[in-house]
């Protein structure tokens, strides 16, 4: 009864959710549609004198000043030296100026936030307008730039090109100054011509000097977003020689690590599965190789990384806490060539050229662990290692369309063996896309792209088991879990008018799960049990989206956003419905205000029981009795660029999670008697905080910081008595600092240091011994932990040691010839040998001189770890 009632209100639920979209979507097309007319006219603006009399001229200056709306005129049909009076009551500014200027034969106009006084002499018609677009791209390989700015600084109109390199701009029609910037490129102006339309792809230029790169190298502010590139990543200090997308992330404020020395990331008191990673567009289900010391993400691959914290996009969804969205190299077009890296753990090899000379390229990418090979010759019982290779190529079909195709595939191997026991386990991802790129007409950008994902993780186990006689049986089995998913995502950019951008677009998806399955099962007595086939799992999504952007004036900019999804299969159907908003607000020239509100939904949960980059996470999919989770996010903030080479911001926010999932204690994952939605439990969740970042540049040095102070906490009925207890991870506080220090092209060297506090942790409170012998221990072999059961009183009741400790990295690089450049980088993870908890265990002290006594011992194995590699640019 209770099943068939839920069923009723899911689909209530669902037909409620889709009225609600249908309602705010259509609502939201109205106000896109009516946007100019809706905003608030400059000649309707408000304005009060501030002083009674004056000339035409210094009234002028004053509405300028209060209102920072351009006046234009000229002097030729305009007297600003006559002297006229105002009343000091608030008026519009048209009826000022029409005070002003009476008895003078002029007429007001607007255009694009400006007021014009014109001639009345002068038929008064539309202003013509001219629309500027095209792509930005590197002079040297044409590889296309993501988050260039681009320009009139004499009118204030601008855009960002988008993921594709793509920009467009609406201008007044005459001849006016176009000025593009990249951080780490030449600035360069363009001017633009008398026609109404016109194409203009813009080639920026390397710099070429560190004196220039110290002028332009200051990003512009962005608070919803930050924006990373090939050289950021590089900058930071290498883990084991080890450049990684993830661990540059872990230096936001926000953003925190799991186990010290891994890349996972959690942002904002979520967890590592409530993160949206995608590659070239294409979602990842695991992102770790080698226990975490780098991700599935090659360092030398990489375009651009952009990265969301808050505040999210409607294009965006499935996902709770953040956005990682990386994009790899399209491919020299003008030459080949590559890079070689070795370092301590694996080498890597990079190669990139024209497959046909300005018209198509392609880009391989291959990496590889090299330990194993030292032990290989000697055994085959130890099993170490991974690879990874991405694969890039596109072709321009026309000087409007474009052609890509990308295939990532990497797997992981870890097992031992000893005489006739042993554990192996294999798992990796393989993702594969294809988009083609099209300029509708200058104003209308369309991408569209069919995309596959797949993640599968298997383990083996074979020991030998001891029962109650002492006699020894073999045990094996053999588990395994599947996702994969294949996808048409269409996304729309409407470049409206100078001051509106839309972006909607629309996504089809159907996934298969296995989300855990013993496949074989050979272990004799008390172990015995039958092979019951899992529940296997089919679902759809379906997704709508629409975000509209308008700059309403030239301090104020909101983005409102919609996105709606649909997650159903034959067992049930869940809707959801997620608005977005942000707005900034430009106090001065350097300095703004903004917030934002988002609701978040995931129909995928990822379960864990480690943070060390082990392939033991499971994804489970909604189902008739796992509900989606979701978020509310509230964030607001304040970004100032006081001076030159400075930057700092402060930011708070408050988010709610509904329906976050753990591992329900006690179940076996490897248990197909079980169906897999009966082994977890789901509750609620929530964090809040603040955080500072602070970035200066001073001659050769390079100052940042970011601090993050945060409390989350998490609810479950069946666990901690139903009250509410602190999350493994809330860490109070959280500090990276980072100097870096480059006095010329040849010599680079960098520090971080980093504090958190100590993760939270479940010690229990009683020890029994096994008494009645249900747990089967033979008398014979030594008591360890496992020999006894626990009781536990209160969850996450001890703090472990706070982590710290010192990075630092040099590197050394010289030029030979025009084209090739060797780099050694040297450093010492750990520099003063701080003994960072990774995990504890308890240990009953037993044999000569114990006294059978638990004490609690905390592991720690990287202290002074030196690290050294070579790469080779040719």
């Amino acid at each position: 009864m209770q099943m068939a009632t839920n069923r009723r209100k899911l689909r209530y639920n669902g037909k409620v959710s889709m009225r609600l979209f249908i309602t705010l979507f259509v609502v939201m097309m109205t106000a896109c549609l009516h946007v100019g007319a809706q905003q608030v006219s400059a000649l309707q603006q408000k304005y009060k004198p501030s002083f009674v009399q004056g000339s035409i001229k210094k009234y002028i200056r004053d509405i300028e000043r209060q209102t920072n709306i351009p006046v234009s005129f000229s002097a030729a049909y305009v007297d600003v030296r006559h002297t006229v009076q105002l009343p000091l009551a608030e008026q519009t500014l048209q009826e000022a100026l029409t005070t002003l200027l009476a008895g003078q034969a002029v007429s007001l106009q607007e255009s694009n936030g400006k007021i014009l006084i014109v001639s009345a002499m002068v038929k008064e018609k539309p202003a013509a307008k001219q629309i500027v677009s095209g792509y930005v791209k590197e002079l040297q390989n044409r590889e296309v730039l993501i988050g260039c700015i681009v320009y009139a600084p004499e009118l204030g109109i601008g855009a960002t090109t988008n993921s594709y390199g793509f920009y467009s701009l609406t201008l007044p029609a005459g001849r006016h100054k176009i000025v593009c910037t990249y951080i780490g490129y030449t600035p360069d102006t363009f001017y633009t011509g008398d026609a109404a339309t016109g194409r203009r792809d813009v080639m920026l230029k390397i710099q070429s000097t560190l004196k220039e790169v110290s002028v332009t190298s200051e990003k512009e502010l962005s608070a919803d977003h930050l924006h990373l590139t090939y050289n950021d990543i590089h900058k930071r200090p290498a883990i084991l020689g080890e450049n990684d997308v993830m661990r540059a992330l872990q230096h936001i404020a926000g953003v925190q690590s799991g186990t010290d020395a891994t890349n996972t990331v959690m942002v904002r008191g979520g967890d590592p599965g409530q993160n949206l990673h995608l590659l070239d567009g294409v979602p990842l289900y695991y992102t770790d190789h080698l226990f975490g010391f780098t991700s599935v993400y090659n360092a030398e691959a990489i375009k651009s990384v952009d990265f969301h914290k808050g505040a999210f996009p409607s294009r965006y969804g499935g996902r709770l806490s953040s956005v990682i969205d990386v994009n790899t190299k399209d491919g020299d077009m003008q030459r080949w060539g590559g890079q070689f890296t070795m370092g301590l753990l694996k080498g890597s090899l990079n190669v990139e050229g024209p497959l046909l000379k300005d018209k198509a390229s392609i880009m391989v990418s291959a990496r590889r662990t090299w330990l194993d090979m030292l032990w290989r010759p000697f055994t085959n019982d130890l099993l170490f290692n991974f690879y990874d290779i991405n694969v890039k190529t596109n072709y321009i079909l026309n000087p409007n369309n474009r052609l890509y195709i990308s295939v990532y595939n990497g797997r992981d191997v870890m097992g031992l063996g000893i005489g006739n026991e042993g554990t192996k386990a294999k798992w990796g991802n393989l993702v594969a896309s294809a988009k083609w790129n099209s300029i509708i007409n200058p104003k209308f950008f369309l991408n569209s792209m069919v995309t596959f994902s797949r993640f599968q993780y298997s383990l083996e186990d074979k020991r030998q088991l001891i029962n109650n006689n002492g006699i020894s049986t073999d045990g094996e089995y053999k588990g395994n879990s599947l996702i994969s998913d294949l996808a048409l995502r269409l996304k729309a950019n409407w470049y409206a008018t100078a001051t509106q951008k839309v972006e909607f677009g629309i996504h089809l998806s159907t996934a298969k799960f296995v989300p855990v399955e013993l496949l074989y099962l050979n272990v004799q007595q008390i172990y015995s049990t039958s092979i019951v086939p899992t529940d296997k799992f089919q679902s759809n999504e379906f997704v709508l989206f629409f975000e509209d952007e308008v700059q309403i004036n030239k301090r104020w900019m909101i983005r409102p956003g919609i996105h709606f999804a649909n997650w159903f299969s034959n067992r049930f159907n869940y809707s959801s419905v997620q608005p977005r908003f942000y707005t900034s607000y430009r106090l001065a020239e350097k300095h703004s205000i903004y917030a934002s509100y988002t609701q978040m939904a995931q129909f995928l949960h990822m379960i864990s029981n480690n943070s060390f980059g082990l392939p033991t996470d499971f994804w489970l999919p909604s189902s008739s009795r796992i509900e989606p989770e979701e978020a509310a996010l509230y964030t607001a903030g304040y970004m100032g660029k006081p001076g030159k080479g400075f930057t700092y911001n402060v930011e708070g926010y408050y988010k709610h999670i509904d329906n976050t999932t753990t591992y329900n204690m006690g179940k076996n994952i490897f248990d197909n008697s079980l169906k897999w939605d009966e082994k977890i439990i789901q509750g609620t969740g929530w964090s809040y905080g603040g955080e500072v970042s602070v970035k200066k540049d001073i001659g050769d040095f390079e100052w940042s910081a970011a601090y993050t102070l945060s409390w989350t906490w998490r609810k479950f009925a069946q666990l901690n008595g139903g009250k509410p207890f602190p999350y493994r991870f809330d860490r109070r506080h959280n500090v990276k600092t980072t100097l870096r220090y480059q006095p010329s092209a040849r010599f680079d060297a960098t520090a971080t240091w980093c504090y958190m506090s100590g993760e939270a942790i479940t010690l229990p409170d009683q020890i029994y011994p096994d008494f009645d012998n249900s747990l089967h221990i033979n008398p014979g072999v030594g008591q360890t932990s496992a020999n006894y059961t626990y009781n536990f009183v209160e969850w996450n009741n001890y703090r472990l040691p706070a982590i710290h400790r010192l990075d630092i990295g040099l590197n050394f690089t010289k030029r030979k010839g025009k084209r090739m450049e060797r780099i050694w980088s040297v450093g010492v993870f750990n520099l003063y040998g701080r003994r960072n908890v990774m995990y504890v265990e308890l240990v009953n002290e037993t044999g000569d001189g114990g006294t059978g006594d638990f004490k609690l011992r905390g592991m720690s194995f990287l202290q002074y770890i030196p690290h050294i590699s070579y790469r080779l640019k040719f």
